[in-house]
């Protein structure tokens, strides 16, 4: 089957909880489901606005609030915390099958073999405990936030280990426990077997965007392969075959590239767009973390400029893609000054080809109030956009 960019640009967005508003409802349970949905949520540590993981789901569900995420965590169970392609938040469900990089993390040399069982006992009898419960040896002095103190090293070795689980976060810092007082009875932890593995991340990643292309499937492979030593690209290509001769899984072609999707999601086809809104993403929401997908159905050369040196950033430190209707149409530096509850838009910058009328500016001012809603910010401030004509045009509309 062929599809033009435009119907896959459609059926990512359909999938991601993008195409419509509120498209999986409201509140917690509207949360569960994304996240069932997306197979991860990312957790990251940059605040210039509301951090990734609450960006993406609010981005998603509109009245979301973060106690959301707490409570699917920590009181329903529902949510563990361990490495995707990155620190993530993920479905418990889908436990057993990050048990093959838990055990290849616990087969590594272990940081400190006398402080790791002094460690486990301290949990065991103390309950709950984070890194700076454990004080650093006397003596030691910090060198920066690279240099962690030995317990904060061995304490992220027994959780990619296994033996640790995050049970909640307070602030932004982990709390660790024993994996029996964190993991539900019901999950299942039978190890699975190598094909069994590979086959839930290529039904996971297809799953989770509607279509996806061989990148798009291995997309995790450097981190497994960071993690485990092993290369499972030729594990993969088998379960993606295994899964199409099964007709799990079926071939399409998007102007001449292969793509796979499920055959279920095909009848979701055509899809019609409805009225446009305006999404501001986190560069590392599940849609944008790709950088090459965003390239191939979208036309949009995305780079976050945080790890550009700040002489060659183009847009700004944290530039955030702009999502209109079902086109990217232009990126956004912004800064929450969270004591001031003030947005600053540090610059805005649409697409060379993006027409400026009514409809955009319209969203634009929407998507802006939702997103310092978002921040608890009260009001808006414009300090550059690119044409530098839509800098007028959006203060007099935020002042409206």
């Amino acid at each position: 089957m062929q599809l033009g960019k435009k119907e896959a640009r459609r059926l990512l967005l359909l999938t991601q909880g993008l195409l419509r508003k509120d498209q999986f409802g409201r509140g917690r349970n509207a949360v569960r489901k994304i996240i069932d949905r997306l197979s991860w949520v990312q957790i990251d540590t940059i605040s210039v606005v509301e951090r990734a993981h609450h960006h993406v789901l609010r981005t998603r569900v509109s009245n979301y609030d973060p106690q959301m995420l707490h409570q699917l965590q920590v009181g329903d169970r529902y949510l563990f915390e361990y490495w995707s392609h990155a620190a993530a938040y993920l479905p418990i469900s889908d436990y057993r099958y990050y048990l093959p990089v838990m055990h290849a993390s616990a087969g590594k040399r272990v940081p400190d073999a006398k402080l790791a069982p002094e460690i486990l006992r301290r949990i065991e009898n103390e309950g709950p405990l984070q890194s700076r419960d454990f004080e650093s040896p006397r003596g030691r002095n910090s060198k920066g936030w690279w240099d962690w103190k030995p317990a904060k090293v061995t304490l992220e070795y027994l959780y990619l280990a296994g033996e640790l689980m995050v049970a909640h976060r307070d602030g932004f810092q982990k709390v660790y426990d024993l994996r029996e007082r964190v993991l539900p009875d019901h999950v299942d932890t039978r190890m699975p077997t190598d094909i069994d593995w590979c086959e839930f991340i290529v039904n996971r990643m297809i799953g989770a965007h509607g279509l996806a292309s061989e990148y798009d499937i291995g997309y995790a492979r450097a981190a497994i392969r960071q993690l485990t030593n092993r290369n499972i690209k030729k594990l993969l290509r088998q379960a993606l075959d295994n899964l199409v001769e099964d007709h799990q899984v079926c071939r399409l072609e998007i102007e001449g590239q292969p793509y796979f999707t499920h055959p279920d999601t095909l009848s979701e086809l055509p899809l019609r767009l409805g009225r446009r809104l305006v999404h501001i993403l986190s560069p590392f929401d599940n849609l944008t973390i790709n950088r090459r997908r965003m390239l191939e159905l979208f036309h949009f050369d995305y780079q976050l400029e945080c790890y550009v040196p700040a002489p060659k950033r183009r847009y700004g430190y944290f530039c955030l893609p702009i999502l209109y209707g079902d086109t990217l149409v232009g990126r956004l530096d912004a800064k929450a000054e969270r004591k001031i509850n003030h947005l600053e838009v540090r610059n805005l910058v649409l697409e060379d080809k993006v027409k400026i009328n009514d409809d955009l500016i319209a969203a634009l001012k929407q998507g802006l109030l939702r997103f310092a809603q978002g921040n608890e910010c009260k009001s808006i401030s414009v300090l550059k956009t690119t044409p530098g004509s839509l800098k007028k045009i959006l203060t007099r509309e935020l002042a409206c």
